[in-house]
């Protein structure tokens, strides 16, 4: 028989949840706003009350959470990279959904979540050794070895966005926010965004050409650099460039193969993520059914 999670994906803006099936189906899915302003304890008082008509009206064996900010192992704590929710380092969501519903929850960053959904039902499907890129407002990750999630010893693995390249972060320079600014800065125009910059690009401004050219210079050099690191069989980006799509693939396998040593050309694939929208509460749902090694 089926078994069914409820899964909330919690980001700084909304907050998705429904219910995922052991197969990685999502059977029911909704979305509200985070309401981020108003705190941490009116965000766990939100979950609590998103999650009783559900629990009260389906067959649910347990709870899973994908979150923004840094997890810490086993107590579920909520212990850095947490800015968009007030005062949420240091509460467990983890702990008040136990305590509401007397149910087995389970708790994991959001980067790792989308990275174990790839795996699960996505573009790393039966690869034991791969990284997930979420590349937009900045830049986070997730990384699978042997088919197991690595952490880290402090569960801050994955935060390569925080790698310094051309002494500065690496997102600063690579992430959707990296390519904004650095428009921003060489046009004097302030009313750029990411689809405007491609849209010039592509249109044949000269100008945000080179932005655009330089920023994927700088993007492929940290990819460069992680699989020099990590020698994955799959690189999945994802996040708001993966809505370029192909083109952006294309541009960027060319960039990777100008930086790359010629015998690790064709050791790592870089895809683009296919987990979808709902990848958050997929990956949490994989999550909770591995911690009680249901597969």
């Amino acid at each position: 028989m089926s078994q069914k999670l409820l899964s909330f994906d919690i980001g700084g803006t909304q907050i998705k949840y429904g219910i995922v099936s052991d197969s990685g189906e999502v059977l029911l899915a909704h979305t509200v706003p985070t309401q981020a302003q108003d705190g941490a304890r009116a965000l766990l008082d939100r979950l609590v009350e998103l999650a009783r008509p559900i629990i009260a009206q389906h067959a649910i064996c347990g709870i899973a959470i994908s979150t923004l900010g840094l997890v810490e192992a086993g107590s579920g704590r909520i212990v850095g990279a947490a800015e968009a929710v007030p005062d949420y380092v240091g509460v467990s969501p983890k702990q008040a959904l136990e305590e509401a519903f007397s149910l087995p929850v389970t708790i994991e960053n959001d980067v790792n979540c989308v990275a174990l959904a790839e795996g699960w039902q996505g573009s790393a499907k039966g690869a034991q050794h791969y990284i997930a890129l979420a590349v937009g407002t900045g830049i986070g990750g997730g990384i699978v070895i042997n088919g197991e999630l690595y952490r880290g010893a402090r569960s801050a693995a994955g935060e390569w966005g925080y790698m310094r390249i051309a002494d500065r972060c690496w997102e600063n320079h690579a992430s959707m926010r990296g390519l904004v600014t650095e428009a921003i800065r060489v046009s004097g125009r302030s009313d750029w965004d990411g689809r405007a910059v491609f849209a010039a690009s592509d249109a044949g401004d000269e100008q945000m050409r080179r932005v655009v050219d330089e920023w994927l210079d700088l993007l492929a050099t940290g990819i460069v650099n992680l699989i020099y690191v990590l020698n994955p069989q799959r690189v999945v980006i994802g996040g708001g460039i993966s809505g370029r799509g192909e083109r952006f693939l294309a541009e960027l396998h060319s960039a990777i193969s100008a930086r790359i040593e010629p015998d690790f050309r064709e050791m790592s694939e870089v895809v683009l993520a296919s987990a979808g929208n709902n990848a958050g509460m997929i990956g949490a749902a994989r999550n909770w059914f591995l911690s009680k090694r249901l597969f």
